[in-house]
């Protein structure tokens, strides 16, 4: 099954990068739906506790196989697609595995991003952090290539700032070698109300300053400068930071394209040398929707050397020279092996919701976490008591008044479409927890992380931030650029249905840039 693919053209490689996932049987999902009628059965907090069980012993990622000079660029790649063979041939026979990224071309551009990186950047959805953390990966990283790895705990302010010390803490006892930074593309502070009384309103202002993004940069900065030492003079990315910092140009003004050039592909392996020609070069990985190109767009910030690019669609391999001294080299998103279960891979953003043919079980996984009646005050259809999925998104299509084409009849699958996207874009609040998380709640509130955390969110110290399992107060409907939690809830137009899946749509980075280390 290939998603995103384009026409075909001779000349033209986009469909090289085109996700490609196995498709389900029809009999499979004509079961999932069957499931979508019955009774929801609220999830205990205990049973959302998640640990790294999802990444199993026996499942890996693909590896570039073994080389030497003397082979030809063909021979490597007849050897590669060989290899990349067996691989799908021996993950087929594990029938837990979830959706995992089945194009060879995508594994090269990580395989090139592994071997000529010094060090790697993995960014991971705060909501979701173990489930985009393969342990094989910072095995493979650490211990194989023995090169340094930064994990950025993006997206923040979409997490109670408790659940965001707890998460930071297992990553600092699990993975010992990590330097771990966290990010918020969009603080709190401008989800704040102007006015106090309306605690339900909570609205985004989409304009960010360049200094605020800088302060960040200068995290990574930092904690790039203590894993290189002397290595690599990096004064020219400090001064970069500095000016940017005094600077009040917007985001959303800024446009590189003319710094982009395009060169031709190269996924040949790469004899890595470390901090080559005195540059620190440093690759970024992640899973797609994970907001990696909001982090690049706030690192380059206002000026950058040079900008270049491989041909493709949107999964492109590129470099980005921030100064003479530092690259960025960004690997396209891919989706890694795991057992994730299939619904949260969908919600998480793993899979491009336009594609998903069976949407229900997937609101019933997460009407199962989130009190969904309650958050969306939407009337049951058929004045019951008890809520299935699809009374669920027939309650949804009524109060949005989703109606199909020509029959006029209730779009049940629109409605469904429409949750799944707001739950991805942060506007129905869902996360998953630590193991121990329900036994040491209390201790999390209390660390004293909590108020560091607090400040990059920009949040006050009084502010309550309600968990999924909390009751709610709100509005009945604000614009599209408002946040659904369990106390704020927005409804958006439908224009914001129309959500792009791909990561390129995400504007850049906006408001307050921030990364700590928590080290």
């Amino acid at each position: 099954m290939k998603i995103n693919e384009q026409p075909r053209d001779s000349k033209s490689s986009r469909n090289k990068y085109a996700l490609q996932f196995f498709e389900e049987p029809k009999e499979k999902l004509r079961k999932r739906k069957e499931r979508a009628f019955k009774s929801i059965e609220p999830a205990s907090l205990k049973d959302q506790e998640i640990s790294n069980n999802y990444f199993p012993p026996g499942i890996d990622m693909p590896k570039r196989p073994p080389w030497d000079f003397n082979m030809t660029k063909e021979q490597l790649e007849t050897r590669e697609q060989r290899y990349f063979k067996d691989y799908l041939d021996s993950m087929e026979e594990l029938d837990s595995s979830s959706y995992f990224e089945l194009n060879l071309e995508t594994w090269r551009q990580l395989w090139r991003v592994l071997e000529i990186s010094d060090i790697l950047l993995i960014i991971v959805d705060i909501r979701y952090p173990v489930l985009m953390f393969p342990p094989y990966l910072y095995d493979y990283v650490t211990k194989k290539l023995k090169k340094d790895m930064i994990l950025i705990l993006n997206k923040v302010d979409l997490a109670p700032p408790a659940l965001v010390v707890a998460w930071k803490e297992y990553f600092h006892n699990q993975y010992p070698k990590l330097h771990i930074l966290m990010f918020t593309s969009y603080p709190t502070y401008n989800l704040h109300s102007t006015n106090n009384k309306e605690e339900g309103i909570k609205k985004r202002r989409r304009k960010g300053k360049l200094r605020m993004a800088a302060e960040g940069a200068q995290k990574l900065l930092e904690a790039c400068k203590n894993i290189v030492g002397d290595q690599v003079d990096l004064n020219s990315w400090y001064e970069k930071i500095q000016e940017e910092m005094h600077s009040e140009y917007d985001l959303d003004d800024i446009n590189h394209k003319d710094d982009v050039t395009v060169e031709k592909e190269d996924t040949t392996y790469f004899e890595h040398e470390k901090y080559k020609n005195g540059v620190l070069t440093i690759g970024c990985i992640g899973t797609p929707n994970v907001g990696k190109s909001s982090l690049m767009n706030a690192l380059m910030g206002k000026k950058v050397v040079s900008v270049s690019r491989t041909p493709g669609h949107t999964k492109h391999f590129q470099t980005i020279y921030l100064t003479k001294t530092v690259c960025l080299c960004d690997c396209p998103g891919l989706v890694f092996p795991s057992t994730v279960p299939k619904e949260l891979q969908i919600l998480m953003g793993s899979f491009p919701i336009a594609q998903v043919r069976e949407p229900y079980t997937i609101v019933q996984f997460l009407a199962e976490r989130v009190n969904l009646p309650k958050l969306l005050k939407i009337p049951h259809p058929e004045n019951d008591d008890t809520w299935s999925a699809m009374d669920i998104c027939d309650g949804w299509a009524i109060k949005r008044d989703f109606k199909t084409a020509r029959a006029a009849r209730l779009d049940t699958y629109r409605a469904a479409n429409s949750l799944l996207r707001m739950t991805l874009e942060g506007k129905i609040c869902l996360y998953i927890y630590p193991p121990n998380w329900t036994i040491d709640k209390k201790k999390w509130e209390n660390h004293a992380d909590v108020e560091i955390v607090r400040w990059i969110q920009a949040r006050n110290k009084g502010d309550n931030f309600s968990t999924p399992t909390e009751d709610m107060s709100s509005e009945d409907e604000e614009n599209d650029d408002e946040r659904l939690t369990e106390s704020s809830i927005s409804v958006a137009n439908d224009k914001s249905m129309e959500l792009s899946n791909e990561e390129n749509d995400v504007p850049l980075i906006v408001n307050k840039f921030s990364l700590l280390s928590a080290e």
